[in-house]
């Protein structure tokens, strides 16, 4: 039986340790209001800039508005550095709103926070988790998180 991401986030002791000088522009899709707000809390406390959004639907959304408001028309540039999604949402799973992100921006990278198994991700996406898609696997402390978010951004 896997203990929750909550009961992890509560206990972490060293909650708010800086792993990055530079600040990332990150959109987060995840249903549990609790887990997005620690989310927040230790990625802001870290200098990245978060956009939440509640679940698949709406993250696409915030998604494609910030595409078709900004200058970002290159095949390398993207609204955000980093998409966090949780994989089992309402409205429209993780994996579903990562291909559609993914059809807009091929080289977005995106970071799945979930209890599912990578192989089962990796199905659903039709995408291997190399590269620009990578999971971090529950339950995980914000640390844990923070180093899985810093190595990605200096992946090119």
């Amino acid at each position: 039986m896997l203990f929750t991401l909550d009961i992890l986030i509560l206990i972490d002791s060293k909650f708010g340790q800086k792993l990055s000088n530079m600040g990332l522009r990150i959109l987060v899709a995840e249903d549990n209001k609790f887990t997005a707000m620690q989310y927040q809390k230790i990625l802001e406390n870290n200098g990245h800039t978060v956009i939440i959004t509640s679940d698949g639907n709406e993250c696409v959304k915030k998604y494609a508005d910030a595409l078709s408001s900004s200058e970002f028309d290159s095949i390398d540039s993207h609204p955000f550095d980093l998409v966090l999604l949780d994989h089992n949402m309402p409205k429209k799973s993780g994996t579903k709103a990562a291909k559609e992100i993914l059809s807009k921006k091929p080289n977005q990278k995106i970071l799945f926070a979930s209890g599912y198994l990578r192989s089962l991700i990796e199905d659903q996406t039709g995408e291997k988790l190399l590269g620009k898609l990578d999971i971090i696997e529950k339950p995980f402390s914000l640390n844990m998180l923070l180093r899985k978010i810093d190595s990605m951004s200096r992946k090119k």
